[in-house]
């Protein structure tokens, strides 16, 4: 079932791609991606993540820079590199303040965990 579901996610992406629409390639790019990190496939799920993260960036989508961020976080986590987890859980945070809303509970005690 979960193969099934990845492969309808990368025929997503290839849609998006072919078609040139930049918002649906960044949503589908982290969909995937989050998929292959409940698979444990961190090393392609961090290459789409930060492929997403390029695309959130160039479009300024708030939206899609938190989620690249999160799933990038989460990739840290499972990779247990804590460093590289609270760079991208501060730019959670930043993006959450920017945009004047509260920061999620799961940030603020995954930070809090990590920190002490």
């Amino acid at each position: 079932m979960e193969d099934t579901t990845i492969e309808s996610q990368r025929q997503l992406l290839m849609m998006a791609q072919t078609t040139h629409n930049e918002s649906n390639e960044m949503t589908a790019l982290a969909d995937l991606a989050h998929l292959l990190l409940k698979n444990n496939e961190l090393e392609e799920a961090k290459l789409l993540l930060e492929q997403s993260l390029e695309l959130a960036r160039e479009m300024k989508d708030d939206i899609g820079l938190i989620v690249a961020h999160w799933g990038l976080a989460d990739t840290a986590h499972l990779e247990k590199d804590e460093d590289e987890e609270v760079l991208h859980l501060s730019q959670v945070v930043a993006m959450h303040l920017m945009m004047g809303e509260p920061m999620p509970k799961d940030i603020k005690e995954r930070l809090e965990e990590i920190t002490g």
